[in-house]
């Protein structure tokens, strides 16, 4: 019988998942209130709201472990912190595309925020059709002692590129999940 990825996982200790994950909850915070805050003043400027909805999340430690295993990389909050760039993520759901550019464009002006990598899914869909803008920013977090930019991932999306990901992502683990009763038989 085959190994399933539960099975091979080396488990991140809990307390050093809560330490890990702290500062880039705060990371996430700070830009999800200053992201809400862009949309507040575009809708003074311009009367209208760009955003229909905005959604974060702190990636688990269970999915941090097998993205790491799956990445053939070392389990631990070190490795995580070092090439994991979406522990912390953003969901922002616009009505229409220009509304994903006027708010990239708008969040492209915040000079303490850092660019760390962007991927344009929306002019260049993936394969399997799913659309998207993704950008990684750098956000500064202050400490006792220091300050370290932590990279929080936004996806930028319409209310419809988030059904048409929703139902793709629920079909894709829904063949997953049959796959592995079938197995089990």
């Amino acid at each position: 019988m085959s190994e399933t990825i539960e099975s091979k996982l080396v488990k991140i200790p809990q307390e050093e998942y809560d330490q890990l994950v702290e500062p880039y909850r705060e990371a996430m915070t700070r830009l999800e209130v200053r992201i809400n805050g862009l949309n507040e003043d575009y809708r003074k400027k311009y009367r209208d709201y760009p955003i229909h909805n905005v959604q974060a999340r702190i990636k688990s430690r269970k999915s941090i472990e097998k993205k790491l295993i799956h990445r053939e990389l070392p389990v631990s909050a070190i490795s995580a912190k070092e090439n994991l760039t979406d522990i912390a993520g953003i969901r922002v759901i616009c009505y229409f595309i220009e509304d994903i550019y006027s708010i990239l464009s708008l969040v492209r002006t915040q000079t303490d925020l850092l660019i760390l990598k962007e991927s344009d899914y929306i002019t260049n869909p993936k394969p399997n059709g799913y659309r998207s803008h993704h950008i990684i920013l750098g956000v500064n977090v202050f400490c006792l002692d220091a300050s370290e930019y932590y990279p929080v991932e936004i996806q930028l999306r319409t209310i419809s590129m988030d059904f048409w990901a929703a139902m793709e992502h629920r079909i894709s683990y829904k063949k997953e999940y049959d796959n592995r009763e079938q197995r089990v038989a």
